[in-house]
Formats: C-alpha cells, sequence, structure tokens
C-alpha cells in the first residue's frame, strides 16, 4: 500500500495546501516560499536525456538540498503541484454560466412561443404577465415566490439571517423593528424548511471541479429525544482546501467506519477528481473508510489517507476547525433540534450557505462554489438568484 509516510513529502503536501507558496518563475524554475522564514528557494529541473529512460533532474538552493543532495520537501511541493495542475486540467471540464433570468415557457403546454401581456398589480410592485400563442394561457413567471404572502426580499433576509446565527424569534423581532414586518416564528420556520428543500436539490446538479487535497473531520450537534437528556449526533464534513467547497455534510449517531464512508462516498460523487491526500485527525474509523472508497492500485498514491499525529504539525486539519466554529455559531443558538429543522435538514442547509451564499476571506472574498467553477451567476442578492435557478 503505497502511502505518505516521508516526512519531506509531507512538508511538501503542508507547504501545498497554503495560498502563494510556489511562483513559477519559467518553464523549469519556481519559486518556493520557506515555512520558518520570509524568504523564497529556488527549485530547478533539468531534462536528462539517458540511452534507457528520460527523466528530470531536479535541485533546490535550500540548506536541506545542498548538504544531502535528495529531493527536499519544496522539489515534493512541485511535484506535487506539477500532478495536481495535470489531474485539474485533464477532469474540468468547461460549462456555460447559467442565466440568472429564466427562460419564458408556456407552464401549460411547454411552448416558448410566448409574449408579453400586460403587467398584474401587486403590493410589492409590478409582475409582467405573459400570453402563450399556442394555447392562449395567461401566466406570470414562478420565480419560487409565488402565493407567498411576504415579499422575496423579507423571506430571504430571513433565511439569511437565519444561518448567520439568529434565532427564529430574534429574527422575528428584527423583521417587526426594522422592516415594520409582523409574522410568527413558524413562519420563519415554515420558510427555512422549504426554500432549503429546494436548493439542496439544485446544488447537486452539478460537479465540483475541486484540489486533491481534501480534510475530513467531525462535530456533534444536541438533538432532543424523549426521557434522554443529553443526547449527541455526529455531522461529518469532508472539504476540499483548494476551494473551500463542502464536499460533504453528513449526520449520524455512531462514529462508525460505515458512518465516516458515508460522509467520504458523497464528497467522492460530487467531483470530478480523486485525491491524493485526505487528511484526518486520529480517528480509527478513516483508516478503513478512506481505504474502502480511495484505494486504487493503479494510482500515483494508492492510499491517500494522511493521518495526523496532532494539531501543530503541518499538514493539519485547521480549515475544518474553522468550519466546525461556523457551525456551532449557528448551533449554540438552536441549542438543540426536534421537530422544527432538523439535525439533517440543518446540515444540508448550512452546505448550500457556506459553497454558494457565504463569502470566504481565504479565496479572496468569493464563494467556494465559484472557487469550484460551479456555471452559477449569482449576483446580489444571492438567495433569490439561485432560488429563482431552482424552481426553473
Amino acid at each position: 500500500m503505497q502511502q505518505l509516510t516521508n516526512p519531506r513529502e509531507l512538508r511538501g503536501l503542508a507547504i501545498l495546501s497554503q495560498p502563494n507558496t510556489i511562483i513559477q518563475m519559467s518553464k523549469n524554475e519556481w519559486d518556493v516560499r520557506s515555512q520558518s522564514k520570509d524568504a523564497y528557494y529556488r527549485v530547478t529541473r533539468k531534462f536528462v536525456s539517458q540511452s534507457k529512460t528520460d527523466h528530470y533532474a531536479w535541485s533546490c538552493s535550500c540548506p536541506d538540498f545542498t548538504t544531502r543532495n535528495m529531493p527536499c520537501k519544496h522539489i515534493h511541493a512541485v511535484q506535487f503541484s506539477l500532478k495536481l495542475a495535470g489531474d485539474v486540467q485533464e477532469h474540468s471540464a468547461p460549462a456555460a454560466i447559467e442565466e440568472a433570468e429564466p427562460k419564458i415557457v408556456c407552464p401549460e403546454c411547454k411552448s416558448k412561443n410566448v409574449r408579453k401581456w400586460g403587467i398584474r398589480k401587486t403590493q410589492y410592485g409590478t409582475i409582467q404577465r405573459y400570453a402563450c400563442h399556442n394555447c392562449n394561457h395567461t401566466f406570470v413567471v414562478d420565480k419560487g415566490f409565488c402565493r407567498m404572502k411576504n415579499s422575496p426580499e423579507t423571506i430571504t433576509l430571513t433565511l439569511d439571517l437565519y444561518f448567520k446565527g439568529l434565532s427564529d424569534r430574534k429574527i422575528v423581532d428584527h423583521l417587526k423593528q426594522f422592516h415594520n414586518v409582523i409574522v410568527v416564528h413558524t413562519t420563519i420556520i415554515r420558510w427555512i424548511k422549504k426554500y432549503l428543500k429546494l436548493l439542496s436539490k439544485y446544488s447537486e446538479k452539478y460537479k465540483a471541479d475541486v484540489g486533491n487535497i481534501w480534510h475530513s473531520d467531525e462535530t456533534t450537534v444536541f438533538i432532543k429525544k424523549e426521557n434522554e437528556k443529553r443526547y449527541y449526533q455526529w455531522i461529518w464534513n469532508v472539504m476540499d482546501a483548494k476551494t473551500r467547497y463542502l464536499l460533504a455534510c453528513q449526520v449520524s449517531e455512531t462514529r462508525y467506519v460505515k458512518d465516516a464512508q458515508k460522509a467520504l462516498k458523497q464528497a467522492k460523487s460530487v467531483t470530478n477528481v480523486r485525491p491524493d491526500a485526505i487528511v484526518t485527525d486520529g480517528l480509527m474509523a478513516y483508516k478503513d473508510a478512506v481505504k474502502n472508497e480511495f484505494y486504487d492500485v493503479s494510482a500515483f498514491i494508492q492510499n491517500p489517507h494522511i493521518r495526523l499525529k496532532d494539531f501543530e504539525t503541518k499538514p493539519n486539519n485547521n480549515i475544518l476547525e474553522r468550519l466546525n466554529g461556523t457551525f456551532r455559531e449557528r448551533t449554540k443558538v438552536v441549542r438543540s433540534f426536534d421537530s422544527g429543522i432538523g439535525a439533517e435538514e440543518f446540515a444540508t442547509g448550512m452546505q448550500t450557505y457556506y459553497n454558494y451564499i457565504r463569502p470566504h476571506q481565504g479565496i479572496g472574498g468569493m464563494t467556494p462554489a465559484q472557487m469550484a467553477n460551479i456555471p452559477i451567476n449569482l449576483l446580489g442578492n444571492r438567495w433569490e438568484t439561485m432560488i429563482g435557478l431552482s424552481v426553473k
């Protein structure tokens, strides 16, 4: 079983997992940032042609290579980056950006032969009406908010405030105080359940163009259960290090191999690549789970599992620990899940919010979906745009 056990390979992988650490200066020269000081080392390769085999001779200006004349962590980092770049180019397929405005189609006969047919006045403004040339049916375009008593702005504001950590009763107070909108907290719950179900189906439509280094970890969530004072379930998260795209978010009652494998299987189904490294903590369930899902005898790295020995050594699981903190910001307000928003609905909603709605500072203020080349143009009110696309 081929696995990353060489310390220099692991350190090279840690260099690659950090942003702006490798700068290509020419076709065969790279500057690699030092991990211990503010400096760069020059890595070069030279093509060597021999009678039997052709290969590259690598060198680095760092003290480790100069002293030992063997591949250092900086050379391994460049080699990994070249392989990952080749994999991304091989597996990436261009896709057209989906338009935010849906095509106008008659809901009765599905004909595109329609025309504008006046407007309809509502308490939130005017809505364009259409008429079908084929069946004479008149209609308005459903953007996800038809027959709702409140405006799309109010509903999407509710969704955004909920996932930013406000309780449903605090949202009720906010709407009343600042927008003069009076609703009850059970209405907030109904909106969240309705639109989370709609968005979760739509978010499964595209494959994510992610990198080859993934991280996996689990966190707890408190569930109300009859006759039990403390009852917890586990939320399993799998994230791509390059794009911060949350590949899987699964809920389970236990932490066995089958539970870890379920999350890894979901992550595998939404991507176009096989990871070269899956970084996990010391939980033993990951050992067999990663092997069962990703072991490949023909791959460059047959078993991609990297089990962390501690929290200080790189590569570490800090990006997932930060994600777990984002989850706890929401769950400490909810305190527990019962018949309102269930744990599985919450996990699905957080995955959609994290990937498509919430900008991430670690990737330059973009959303993970944008970094993963998901062809959805979410501008302005991202909730409203995505709901409209989901209805279409």
